[in-house]
């Protein structure tokens, strides 16, 4: 069953067969807000999902005010993740690291697997289960970090959702596992592989869902040489 629901995917993103690559990269448009009280901000970003693993870097530049811009790297490397804000390229605005980031940031990292899909039952670290015919689910372990999420498959195997149950939330100091979702809608073929074009991010709060991302693809690539995917 896992390997029908992994081989639907993947024939489904790459219908001329699987693709040789050095991974992806994408640039977005969108808007994202820190909590419901809090107002839109637009951004825009480019992110490289280098290899067939999980890590990735999300750069992006969020308009706050008229006169404020600020720089968000956002990612995950050789096990550990990273989000870091700064105004005017030099004035540190928020900057986040350690255990509870890592595991954020691989959720993050096994949610997005649709923007790299030659990795579905191919990357390092992963192991994958099914759940009846449409539920897909992942698990990432490198002996330091362990996360999972998991995704809604349709028949013609697009990936509709990713979900986890306790994704941390990290609030000035204080840390909660909060239950996390995805989504992933308007599928195009861009340069020879089918991705999700729009997509939204949502705390799954008591008092309802908490949509504090969202945005879409303006250009996507995939990369055939290595080298700069991280600078």
């Amino acid at each position: 069953m896992t390997t029908t629901l992994v081989e639907r995917i993947r024939a489904y993103a790459m219908p001329h067969g699987p693709i040789a690559c050095y991974g992806t990269w994408l640039r977005q448009e969108g808007e994202m807000r820190s909590s419901p009280e809090k107002p839109w901000m637009r951004f825009h970003a480019e992110q490289w999902f280098p290899g067939n693993g999980i890590d990735f870097r999300w750069t992006a530049w969020v308009r706050m005010s008229a006169l404020i811009h600020i720089r968000v790297v956002d990612s995950f490397k050789d096990g550990k993740g990273i989000l870091t804000a700064t105004a005017f390229g030099l004035v540190p605005v928020a900057r986040s690291r350690g255990p509870a980031t890592n595991r954020g940031e691989a959720m993050r990292g096994l949610a997005e697997l649709p923007w790299r899909p030659f990795a579905f039952g191919e990357a390092p670290s992963l192991t994958w289960e099914s759940a009846g015919n449409d539920e897909l689910r992942v698990r990432f372990d490198d002996a330091h970090t362990r996360a999972g999420v998991r995704f809604e498959v349709d028949s013609a195997g697009q990936v509709h959702s990713a979900f986890a149950p306790d994704r941390p939330r990290i609030i000035g100091a204080s840390v909660s596992e909060t239950a996390w979702s995805g989504t992933f809608s308007e599928y195009k073929t861009l340069n020879g592989v089918r991705v999700p074009t729009v997509a939204e991010a949502a705390w799954l709060l008591p008092e309802g869902p908490f949509i504090y991302w969202r945005g879409r693809v303006t250009e996507f690539s995939v990369l055939g040489k290595p080298g700069g995917l991280f600078h």
